[in-house]
């Protein structure tokens, strides 16, 4: 080449491609980087300033007038939004691309050494960026009009469901996008959790706190929510319980909760009885009778004894959990009767049950909740008998909150329809004879229709509705310390009784501040009213009950181990006119007998002793439309249906008046535990349920070579362990000698 005439010439074009070609490389590069500098949180204010890529101070002002542009033309307009638009990136993207080649081509033409092809790249690029410009624009421009409708649009919606609710329900309109907790939608479900994980619960089982034991799983209780109408999931319903540890990750997805939490599985149950399930269904028909006569003619109480109060005593630590197995007797788990309980108070609870309007035949119309009569006595000068409870009956019908659970009619009478759930204790279990005794004085005294008492089996006391009551009255007496001395100390130097009648005062006293104290008590909405029975009028006179004869009992009175019904007959002559559709429902006045029933290839059956077949209670209107006699088996068809007496002593007085001979066989128990007049705390061993204790007449008993405590209700001057404020809240790990 150096050879050549127009060697210089040569050389020349050559230097000046290779330049063209550097410069346009360079140009790609200032245009990324110009791209790069400008900031994606651009605002209005910023959009005066201009970013231009200017060339050498050789450039030309054809090559800055070409690469020069605004800052809203080299980021993207979706800068001003939380979302990204795609299409306009990458319309800005093709420009900076076209804008890097334009510059290295402009700088070649300013070097005049731009070749044709060249030249017809430069003008095609020019095209090509002022219709990406113009499309780019017009993306803009449609983005804005979209913003602009949408927010007239939202605007006017926001009015349209001001002035009409409605629509924003219909719509479906919510203030926040994403999809919605389903409470909004079904603002009941987590009521009705707690309606379902309540209803039918047992108490806790010493009722030291408000824990319900619930027989719902998990998946009962999500398969009842949707029977009931919601939709939801197994996990959902999950979430809406309390988490088992709030502080871990699975806890803190637990964020709206329902006051319900499951349970580990654990063997401290409640104890199982094989009569269960007979005495549950007994209560259960009792609940589907209410719900069909309704809360004006039938009034529901729930009764028992709380545990004993003691006096001198820190109320709080009697409670506690660990004192209160030194304070009860072992033996017997499932009340509150305790081994020194001479002086302390007996605190008897009954608590008023409400009953829901118009829910015929619904046994979940009777509730849990209602007001609270309790009376306060000094276990030492009194004793809970069927008799005290009598006369907290009487005094339960005076007080006025309670109206609207035992009262009816313009005049205010008692309700017809009476019914008792009990503990079963020996104060208040419906086969004693005392208990029956002062169910037919109240029901002859008020008139009633019928008057039913009831109980669970035993171990079974927890279920009691009564037994949810004790809970919030015992987290009262937390730190209370109930006086012993407030007219003077009637104790000597070892702690016993040197004055009977200033003892009584000092009981009275303690009694009134323990019923001041529970009367301020609020229990889900209703009040509690408590009051203390001085001893002189603590239960009703059994000489002035109201009695019949045997006659009359075998015509009105039915009795069984759990169950007992007094019902009117139809002889005007003998009983007055029914106040109550009782009879309408009940046409044959007795409840039918709780016979369980099998399905079967040849039918409904009842099975037979001993017969290893699953079997079901029906209900007590399905009771009523079956023919029980065509059910029974062959081998119970073939005995003559006699009269039942719950227990040994009705049974020897039915005799003695009808000059009949039975042989009665009396019960030999293991051991006795306690005795209290005419009764005996017995342990007997049974085949089908093991050892079981309970009250029992002695008459009923063979109690030969067995030793037999003393009475418990006997004077016995038995020092009181009084222990002062200052001696409980002493230390007892200080040492009494401080130099030590």
């Amino acid at each position: 080449m150096k050879k050549e005439a127009d060697y210089h010439t040569k050389v020349n074009a050559l230097i000046s491609d290779l330049k063209a070609i550097a410069m346009t490389k360079k140009g790609r590069l200032l245009a990324f980087w110009g791209n790069q500098a400008v900031p994606n949180h651009t605002t209005e204010g910023d959009s005066d300033h201009s970013l231009t890529i200017k060339a050498p101070s050789e450039a030309t002002n054809s090559l800055s007038s070409v690469v020069s542009t605004n800052p809203n033309e080299l980021c993207t307009s979706g800068s001003s939004s939380r979302y990204k638009s795609t299409a306009q990136t990458d319309l800005q993207h093709q420009i900076d691309l076209i804008n890097g080649d334009l510059v290295g081509l402009c700088r070649t033409q300013s070097s005049n050494m731009l070749t044709k092809e060249q030249e017809t790249e430069l003008h095609c690029k020019k095209r090509k960026k002022e219709e990406l410009e113009k499309l780019l624009k017009k993306k803009r421009d449609d983005q804005k009009r979209a913003q602009k409708y949408r927010a007239k649009r939202k605007h006017v919606m926001l009015d349209l469901c001001e002035k009409n609710p409605e629509v924003k329900e219909l719509l479906k309109l919510r203030e926040k996008s994403g999809r919605p907790r389903l409470e909004e939608d079904q603002p009941l479900l987590l009521q009705a959790i707690v309606d379902i994980a309540l209803h039918g619960a047992p108490a806790h089982e010493r009722r030291q706190c408000e824990v319900y034991r619930s027989i719902k799983t998990l998946d009962e209780l999500t398969a009842q929510l949707k029977k009931d109408g919601f939709q939801i999931s197994r996990s959902g319903t999950y979430l809406r319980l309390i988490p088992r540890r709030g502080n871990s990750i699975e806890g803190k997805r637990h964020v709206v909760t329902a006051p319900v939490q499951l349970l580990r599985s654990k063997n401290d149950l409640h104890c199982k009885h094989i009569d269960a399930a007979f005495c549950f269904e007994t209560i259960k028909r009792l609940e589907e009778l209410s719900s069909m006569l309704g809360p004006k003619e039938v009034c529901f109480l729930s009764q028992d004894d709380k545990a004993r109060v003691p006096i001198g005593l820190t109320a709080a630590t009697m409670q506690s959990p660990l004192l209160m197995h030194v304070e009860y007797r072992v033996t017997l788990p499932d009340h509150d009767w305790v081994v020194a309980g001479r002086h302390k108070l007996i605190p008897s609870v009954n608590a008023g049950i409400k009953i829901e309007e118009n829910s015929l035949g619904m046994r979940d119309a009777v509730g849990y909740s209602g007001p609270t009569y309790i009376a306060i006595r000094s276990r030492k000068h009194c004793s809970s008998t069927a008799y005290a409870h009598g006369l907290d009956f009487q005094r339960l019908l005076e007080i006025k909150k309670f109206d609207e659970i035992t009262k009816c009619g313009v005049n205010m009478l008692v309700k017809p329809i009476v019914i008792f759930t009990v503990d079963g204790g020996p104060d208040e279990n419906p086969r004693y004879r005392k208990v029956i005794e002062v169910g037919i004085h109240n029901f002859l005294e008020y008139n009633l229709d019928a008057l039913f008492i009831a109980c669970n089996a035993p171990g079974r006391s927890a279920y009691n509705r009564v037994e949810r009551r004790m809970a919030p009255l015992s987290k009262e007496l937390a730190g209370v310390v109930l006086p012993h001395d407030s007219y003077g100390s009637h104790l000597d130097a070892q702690g016993r009784t040197i004055d009977k009648e200033l003892e009584k005062k000092n009981f009275g006293c303690a009694g009134n501040v323990l019923a001041e104290i529970w009367s301020s008590v609020i229990i889900d909405k209703y009040p509690v009213v408590a009051e203390y029975i001085p001893f002189e009028n603590s239960e009703l006179n059994a000489s002035l009950l109201s009695s019949k004869d045997h006659t009359w009992f075998s015509q009105h009175v039915r009795t069984s181990q759990y169950f007992t019904q007094i019902i009117k007959c139809k002889d005007g002559k003998c009983c007055s006119k029914p106040r109550s559709s009782y009879f309408e429902v009940i046409q044959q006045r007795f409840f039918p007998p709780l016979i369980p029933l099998a399905q079967t290839g040849d039918g409904l059956t009842a099975p037979a002793c001993g017969e290893e077949v699953r079997h079901f209670f029906p209900s007590l209107f399905a009771s009523l439309s079956l023919n029980i006699d065509e059910m029974l088996p062959r081998s119970a068809t073939a005995f003559k249906v006699l009269p039942y007496f719950a227990t040994k002593v009705l049974l020897k007085e039915h005799c003695s008046i009808h000059n009949e001979t039975q042989p009665v066989s009396r019960d030999r128990p293991i051991r006795i535990a306690a005795r209290r007049q005419r009764e005996l705390m017995t342990i007997i061993s049974y085949i089908e349920n093991g050892e079981h204790i309970d009250w029992m007449d002695e008459l009923e008993l063979d109690c030969d070579t067995i030793p037999v405590p003393a009475d418990d209700t006997e004077e016995m001057d038995e020092a009181i362990p009084v222990v002062s404020t200052e001696e409980h809240l002493e230390t007892p790990w200080e040492c009494p000698d401080s130099s030590i």
